[in-house]
């Protein structure tokens, strides 16, 4: 019986990997944050999310080393001043990418135990409706003009 119930257990596992695999097909590309002064609480990260699956993609907030809260944040145009609006999810439909970049939909990092400095890298994770999350290392730099030769590229 005992063998029974090791292949059982096997046969769950690769269930569950299988399932999760299939939940969040989402490519995440080129992960970064951006590096502010350190009296700063908050910042803001940005990465290209594509879903490589066959039904759309509800990301309804994130996780991040060093920040207690990740939210998603638009930047819209309201009398002529620019202002951050948080957004409840973002859906990605099948086979779309959506850019998360400054001056638009990103995410914003909050209450940072401290502010990570240029050439850190850090942890970053969105979390999706279905309660998954998908992770990805990101750099931290100063600027989007700053590349990373060694940005670390996930698929979940």
């Amino acid at each position: 019986m005992t063998k029974q119930w090791i292949a059982l257990l096997a046969a769950g596992a690769v269930s569950l990997v299988a399932s999760a695999q299939q939940a969040a097909p989402l490519a995440l590309e080129g992960a970064w944050v951006r590096a502010l002064p350190p009296t700063q609480s908050n910042t803001a990260a940005y990465l290209s999310v594509r879903n490589t699956g066959d039904v759309p993609v509800i990301i309804t907030g994130g996780q991040a080393d060093l920040a207690t809260t990740v939210e998603i944040h638009t930047t819209r145009e309201i009398d002529g001043y620019h202002r951050m609006e948080q957004l409840p999810q973002l859906t990605v439909a099948p086979g779309e990418q959506v850019d998360l970049s400054p001056g638009g939909i990103h995410l914003m990092l909050l209450g940072l135990q401290r502010m990570p400095a240029a050439g850190e890298r850090t942890r970053l994770c969105l979390t999706l409706e279905s309660g998954d999350k998908t992770c990805t290392e990101a750099a931290v730099r100063k600027s989007a003009r700053e590349q990373d030769n060694h940005d670390h590229h996930q698929h979940h």
